[in-house]
């Protein structure tokens, strides 16, 4: 997650933490557990704002990086020091929960891991991700949904839930998918608005023409220009 990006994990984190309890206790059914205690389900979780691998498991081993990565390098050290997960490796110190899963050896990191897409557009190269095809494209289905309508017909037991407004890419497809968002949302911030104004700006001109209208028209309603 990049410095900018980062300012929206707290209501992020509280959306996904919301629809994984939702999902468990309304759409999943209960699935009786094997011998190891094993729970079937998968759980994806697509950061559409990118994630910063060095700036979230740091190789705070390696010699170079702390000159590399300047000001916002992880340390292992001071009033705020990253979590060693290793005698190479350190989670950012806002992670405590995914530190003890790493330790309990409940999660692992696969780090520098990457598609073949290489140009310079983030709607494509999150159309690559959720597809997963080689480049963008027209493409109507997203690589989880294949896999789901992949399995043997006596396997398929529950349907996908996507937590979102909209289905994302990645469950798009012929597999059938529920779909849950929350009732309500928080409030988009200014900082936040007017980042996403400066982002629509390089993509969709008339887009972000028409998010500003709207974000002027909506401070007017309540009286805060």
């Amino acid at each position: 997650m990049t410095c900018r990006e980062s300012l929206l994990f707290t209501s992020r984190r509280a959306l996904l933490l919301g629809g994984a309890s939702f999902a468990a206790s309304a759409y999943l059914p209960r699935f009786a557990r094997a011998a190891d205690g094993r729970d079937p389900r998968l759980v994806v979780i697509i950061l559409r704002g990118a994630l910063d691998g060095l700036a979230t498991v740091a190789p705070v081993g390696d010699p170079d990086y702390a000159g590399l990565h300047g000001a916002i390098a992880l340390s292992t050290d001071g009033p705020h020091a990253a979590t060693a997960l290793d005698g190479f490796f350190a989670l950012h110190p806002s992670m405590p929960e995914f530190a003890r899963m790493y330790q309990d050896k409940h999660a692992a990191v696969i780090h520098a891991v990457a598609t073949p897409y290489r140009d310079r557009s983030h709607f494509d190269g999150q159309d690559v991700l959720e597809s997963g095809f080689a480049g963008p494209g027209r493409v109507q289905s997203g690589w989880l949904n294949r896999a789901l309508d992949a399995l043997p017909r006596g396997e398929r037991v529950m349907s996908a839930l996507a937590v979102g407004p909209t289905t994302p890419l990645v469950l798009r497809g012929p597999a059938p998918t529920v779909g849950w968002a929350p009732v309500t949302l928080p409030q988009a911030d200014d900082d936040t608005a007017m980042r996403l104004v400066a982002l629509y700006q390089h993509r969709d001109v008339a887009l972000a023409s028409a998010l500003s209208q709207g974000l002027q028209l909506e401070k007017a309603a309540a009286g805060t220009t």
